[in-house]
């Protein structure tokens, strides 16, 4: 499908939706590199629109290469929030995150403006889609550094230790994903409760539309390797050093990042400018390939389970055409 087809399309889905929902919220999602910020832009021509970014690494100052943040330009022009809240060493927790979004969403219809959520963070979305009531916990960073300790002496144990307290969530996870099964231990250790306990679903707040843009696997590959590749041309490397400069120490969570990791290693002489570059672009793929299979599984659920006030839509666009 041309792009010119998904914009038409796209804007008729949005009007449908606002004639019938004035207070309702659109959302694009779907995994990185497929062209969601370039579309939100598009439509911005046509709709009194502010967006509201549902990217896990844009809400922290200073990273703006790596995080592939839109120009200062393009935000004079068009509203942007959950951009540049917090310090690169501050936390920014998925509960504030929600009570935050669903502030600024309120406001916006309050201009009688358009909501458009963008991104491919899936909890961020799933905080409006799914309605999460998510556990207000403050971080524990010592209960933290002992868990990421032990899983440093002895690889997978903390989703062993995680299958033995919560089984349903260590089955989402993978033994690897040691940040995400380290914050589950963490409400579980700090709550008595499981996140599965605590994270319940409810009926969206607001009238949703969901729309979703598609590529083969092949097309984001080679749009991934471009963004890498223009992100390292474009000052990364001295964006990292900048921030090493500013104490923004290598083991932050957000220094820890895809981009981020793997310059420090070519900063710290650890391996060469190809095996850096080779690296992020394999980092990038991996993480594309975990987003195609979550969404995947939501096109079944919402084919499946429709949800009440949810309406879907899902495009495949064509080779590189955005």
């Amino acid at each position: 499908m041309e792009i010119e087809d998904i914009v038409q399309d796209a804007k008729e889905e949005i009007e449908s939706f606002r004639n019938k929902n004035p207070e309702g919220v659109v959302i694009i999602r779907w995994a990185t590199a497929t062209g969601k910020s370039k579309l939100s832009v598009i439509l911005s021509k046509y709709f009194d629109e502010e967006i509201i970014s549902a990217d896990s690494r844009q809400i922290f100052r200073y990273m703006n290469i790596g995080t592939d943040k839109v120009s200062d330009e393009v935000i004079s022009k068009i509203p942007h929030h959950q951009i540049n809240v917090v310090n690169p060493d501050e936390t920014y927790t998925s509960g504030r995150r929600k009570n935050d979004t669903y502030k600024i969403i309120s406001e916006i219809h309050s201009r009688k403006k358009i909501p458009m959520i963008v991104g491919g963070t899936w909890l961020y979305i799933d905080t409006v889609y799914k309605n999460f009531s998510l556990p207000d916990i403050p971080p524990d960073m010592k209960l933290r550094d002992e868990l990421f300790a032990k899983e440093e002496v002895t690889p997978w144990i903390l989703h062993q230790e995680l299958t033995k307290v919560d089984p349903e969530e260590a089955m989402k996870l993978h033994p690897k994903s040691t940040r995400y099964i380290v914050r589950a231990l963490e409400i579980y250790y700090k709550s008595g409760k499981t996140k599965t306990e605590t994270f319940i679903s409810q009926p969206p707040v607001w009238p949703l539309l969901m729309l979703g843009l598609r590529r083969e696997k092949e097309d984001t590959n080679v749009r991934i390797n471009a963004r890498v590749r223009d992100m390292l041309k474009s000052w990364l490397i001295e964006e990292v050093q900048w921030l090493l400069k500013q104490w923004y120490t290598k083991d932050l969570q957000s220094m820890q990042w895809i981009g981020y990791k793997e310059v420090v290693e070519y900063l710290e002489w650890r391996c060469s400018y190809n095996e850096m570059e080779d690296r992020i672009i394999i980092a990038t793929h991996q993480l594309a390939k975990k987003q195609r299979s979550r969404f995947r599984r939501y096109i079944a659920e919402w084919i499946q389970s429709p949800r009440e006030n949810v309406t879907y839509k899902v495009w495949r666009l064509s080779w590189l055409d955005i």
